[in-house]
């Protein structure tokens, strides 16, 4: 395993102290950070296509409620 100094100042690490738990290292604490932000953009964007989709679908649902009262 590789490993890498990384320099911060002490207010940075003092937040860092306070998410860590007993035993884990600054290591776990980055990677978990790292995977609740990804799991946020995630949920942005999975809400943002969802809204994409419903305005299609709504679109759809007007354009065949306009072709269904031509047709009646």
């Amino acid at each position: 395993m590789d490993v890498t100094t990384v320099k911060l100042h002490k207010s940075t690490k003092t937040a860092l102290d306070k998410l860590r738990g007993k035993k884990d290292s600054y290591d776990e604490v980055v990677n978990r950070l790292i995977v609740q932000a990804q799991n946020k953009n995630l949920k942005e964007e999975l809400i943002q296509a969802y809204q994409s989709l419903g305005t299609e679908d709504l679109q759809l649902l007007e354009e065949w409620e306009t072709a269904s009262k031509e047709i009646e």
